[in-house]
């Protein structure tokens, strides 16, 4: 099994090693496809995106801070990342950051603490 130093960046920028990472590859169809009155489908398929959803688990305030920073306000972004149809490398695209969010687990003093903190990058 391969390993990798400081695996995932955005712009650069390590990224902490996230608790989950989840590939997901979607095929985008022109508006010719769907079902004649056959009940056959007909799919025209004019790209096939991928996206990748971080998820990091039991997060500081200052570590989910970084992490949110590390993406507001950017149209694109250089992400570093494993794809798994390229198997023991880590490849670099431009994707935009969808979905951000987060979870409360603990805001009171001393601990602060976020239960996890969800970034989804999706290939330009």
């Amino acid at each position: 099994m391969a390993t990798f130093k400081d695996p995932f960046k955005v712009d650069g920028v390590t990224l902490p090693t996230p608790d989950e990472y989840k590939p997901g590859i979607e095929d985008l169809s022109s508006e010719e496809t769907g079902r004649t009155l056959d009940g056959i489908m007909h799919k025209d398929v004019v790209a096939v995106k991928d996206y990748y959803e971080f998820v990091w688990k039991d997060v500081s305030w200052e570590k989910a801070a970084r992490i949110f920073k590390a993406v507001d306000g950017k149209t694109k972004v250089s992400l570093t990342y494993a794809d798994p149809r390229v198997p023991n490398r880590f490849l670099t695209n431009n994707f935009y950051v969808g979905k951000r969010s987060c979870s409360a687990r603990n805001l009171n003093d001393p601990v602060h603490t976020w239960k996890d903190v969800t970034l989804q990058f999706t290939r330009i």
